[in-house]
């Protein structure tokens, strides 16, 4: 079964079905079967509404110290998203890479942020 057609409500062809589903018509599909040889058409309704409760776990971001000469751990920390700040001469990093990179006693300060 192939859609033919999408129409959001509002437009030519939904009013109807706007009328009888007011707010809940999310969008009309125009379907057809080939082999059956037949059309369909179909209404996607919200049927329930809460309010989004998604827990947030905040992000644990850590200050590393990592010295000039070493090359290839700064290019480990790069890769994982690590970003250098220049004011305070350190390299910030989420603490699971951290942890993962071996950087555990390097850290100097931890960053909490609000997580998403």
């Amino acid at each position: 079964m192939e859609t033919i057609k999408t129409m959001q409500p509002g437009e030519a062809g939904t009013h109807q079905l706007l009328r009888k589903y007011g707010d809940r018509l999310v969008c009309v599909r125009y379907r057809k079967d080939r082999q059956l040889k037949k059309r369909y058409t179909t209404v996607e309704l919200i049927i329930a509404e809460r309010p989004d409760e998604q827990k947030t776990t905040p992000v644990i971001r850590v200050l590393v110290n990592i010295w000039y000469g070493e090359t290839a751990l700064r290019e480990q920390v790069k890769l994982v998203g690590g970003r250098w700040l220049a004011d305070e001469k350190l390299w910030e990093i989420d603490i699971r890479d951290a942890r993962r990179l071996g950087l555990e006693k390097r850290i100097v300060k931890r960053l909490v942020k609000p997580g998403v």
